[in-house]
């Protein structure tokens, strides 16, 4: 092979590495916005997600527990067939040691030959079933690890499942208890401000009160005034009751009484 197919060889590798590393780097870019969105999305609505989340572990934890079922179904089945196997080689095996002794015992030339077949027959079925044997108990012991890996993983897993119930039932009481806190904090600082709108409210009602009530007084004053002014104008009854005093104020007022006066007085006061 010459340079130049090496160096074309050389570049559509270099080609090809670039190719699967632009792929791989878009791969990853397409896998870290999925997961910002699923990020998002969770930091929107966190409950819903924890939700969907215990959801998603249930459904895993129910496929895991029929894989089990299966699994201990097939190692059942396994080790059934290995250990009726196992019992058919051990049978055979302790009745070609019984034919061994009988060979060894017997006197007879034509019955240790016919007691050799039978051992030479029943040894080559031995030998024939030793790998079924060898493969029956593996795959009993394949299945039992199976079986006993799925149960480790389905413990573990609903294990996982339980706490992240409580956790999940804990956070939503945590919620609830911080969603009524704060209930209630809103509810004292509106109370807060109508008691403060009710502080203030008073202080401006004592004022208009305390308006309110000296404008009365000094109504009351000017009452009072005026009736003072008004009976210091009225005539007292011991003027008005004693007629020397009524005649004597009238004349001193320019009106002299008519009321007792003459005719002669009467009609003089008419002329004037």
């Amino acid at each position: 092979m010459g340079s130049a197919a090496l160096t074309e060889i050389t570049r559509d590798n270099e080609k090809e590495l670039q190719m699967t590393f632009i792929g791989n780097l878009f791969k990853k870019h397409a896998e870290n916005a999925v997961a910002s969105v699923q990020q998002f999305l969770v930091t929107l609505d966190p409950e819903t997600a924890t939700e969907a989340q215990i959801a998603e572990f249930s459904d895993q934890l129910r496929k895991a527990s029929e894989e089990l079922a299966s699994a201990r179904a097939e190692y059942q089945r396994e080790q059934k067939e290995a250990d009726e196997i196992a019992a058919l080689y051990n049978k055979r095996l302790q009745a070609a040691t019984i034919i061994e002794h009988q060979i060894a015992d017997a006197g007879d030339p034509a019955q240790q030959q016919s007691l050799s077949a039978s051992l030479e027959k029943l040894v080559a079925m031995l030998e024939q079933m030793k790998p079924d044997v060898d493969r029956e108990q593996q795959e009993a012991e394949d299945a039992k690890q199976m079986m006993t890996e799925l149960t480790s993983f389905v413990e573990e897993s609903a294990a996982t499942l339980k706490d992240a119930r409580v956790r999940l039932d804990h956070a939503q009481s945590e919620m609830r208890r911080a969603e009524l806190e704060k209930e209630r904090a809103e509810k004292r600082a509106r109370t807060a401000e109508v008691l403060a709108g009710i502080k203030q409210g008073s202080g401006t009602f004592n004022v208009a009160l305390d308006a309110m009530q000296k404008k009365a007084e000094q109504s009351k004053i000017k009452a009072d005034a005026a009736n003072t002014r008004s009976s210091l104008l009225t005539p007292t009854k011991p003027e008005k009751d004693d007629a020397n005093i009524a005649a004597a104020l009238a004349e001193a007022s320019g009106k002299p009484d008519t009321k007792n006066a003459s005719i002669s007085e009467r009609l003089a006061a008419l002329k004037k």
